[in-house]
């Protein structure tokens, strides 16, 4: 009597915590359940300029660049599940119509969803996955119908290439930019220093102060050994001459005028005058040399330009589709098999643990 009446609660027990959350399951899967089709596609990072291929092998030497790093990966791998698709694939595609199902409760998108739990829901549906060696990125993209399904996953792909162009060319354009501002800077710096030298040329009737005091110091050079020649006549003339003699008087003359015009040329070079040719040189060669200095700066501008210009090009970046998605012909999800194998063998453990527990807690009140 106590055999049946163990079997008949056995029954009623695993009838009530097995079999009805399985028939549930099942009558879900049967009636409510939509079918999910899936696409996918393979995508790749790719330097468009050229780099260094450290390996002749591979998809290196197949794409004809190093693989895109990590870090471009990663970053792609965000941006498809990040909120900035959602809303641009909601306004190109109706994303958030295609997952209001109302016959399945459990895994359609309400009508009222925020966009917090649109976003969530979209990263169920759609999944990235990164190959950590090759650092390629599989999209898999869900919908309730093989054509949304490729619509979908065409979408991400149109918007991710769109993405690494927009982030590649920014940078870019950016730098160039930079370069471009630097070379009008150092443009502007040097017009400035030449009109500087050329109105101090114009405001002092002068072209060169320091060829001038070169001439003059040249010219006072020949009029010391000059003046040397004619002491040395006067000096041999009065050795035989009177010093009232004519000869005499017209050496002195001479050496007289030579000495005048020698103090008046090194006047030129040293008077405390505002004219005198050492200040005048001194500010000229200032002048020179910041004429010199921005020369030197446009120069290296306009050589970052064109470095800049070449790195630009080398560093942009292409998205490369390896796989392309195709239009699925069968239903992956939900997996019903897989589900209601599952859902069995969960329910039949937790059962038995649940079975166990109470037959130790029976044995303990006994």
């Amino acid at each position: 009597m106590q055999n049946k009446k163990f079997s008949k609660n056995f029954i009623l027990a695993y009838s009530c915590f097995v079999l009805a959350p399985l028939f549930v399951v099942l009558m879900y899967l049967s009636l409510f359940a939509q079918d999910r089709y899936a696409s996918s596609s393979t995508l790749l990072v790719k330097q468009v300029g050229e780099a260094a291929v450290t390996d002749s092998s591979g998809l290196g030497a197949l794409l004809g660049a190093s693989n895109t790093s990590s870090e471009d990966a990663n970053i792609l791998k965000t941006y498809i599940s990040s909120r900035d698709m959602v809303e641009k694939l909601d306004r190109e595609i109706n994303l958030r119509n295609a997952f209001q199902v109302k016959k399945d409760p459990l895994f359609a998108l309400d009508e009222d969803a925020p966009i917090e739990d649109v976003v969530k829901y979209f990263n169920r549906v759609v999944s990235v996955n990164l190959d950590e060696k090759t650092m390629m990125l599989e999209v898999n993209a869900q919908g309730f119908t093989p054509e949304y399904s490729l619509k979908l996953n065409n979408s991400i792909l149109k918007n991710s290439e769109d993405f690494i162009n927009d982030i590649s060319q920014s940078i870019a354009q950016e730098q160039q930019n930079f370069a471009e501002q630097q070379l009008q800077e150092s443009t502007d710096q040097l017009k400035q220093a030449r009109d500087t030298l050329l109105k101090y040329q114009n405001e002092n009737d002068i072209f060169d102060p320091a060829l001038q005091a070169q001439a003059v110091a040249t010219l006072v050079a020949s009029l010391q050994n000059n003046l040397a020649q004619l002491k040395t006549e006067e000096r041999t003339l009065l050795s035989y001459l009177n010093p009232i003699a004519p000869q005499v008087i017209a050496v002195q003359s001479q050496i007289e005028s030579v000495e005048q015009q020698i103090e008046n040329e090194n006047a030129k070079l040293t008077s405390p005058s505002n004219t005198k040719l050492n200040q005048s040189v001194s500010e000229f060669e200032e002048l020179k040399a910041q004429v010199g200095f921005a020369t030197d700066l446009y120069k290296l501008s306009l050589a970052s330009l064109e470095k800049s210009r070449l790195e630009a090009s080398r560093k942009l970046k292409k998205l490369v589709v390896i796989s392309t998605p195709r239009l699925a012909q069968d239903a992956l999800y939900p997996r019903k098999m897989y589900l209601i194998i599952t859902s069995f063998i969960v329910l039949n453990i937790l059962f038995g643990i649940g079975a166990l527990i109470r037959s130790i807690v029976r044995e303990h009140k006994e």
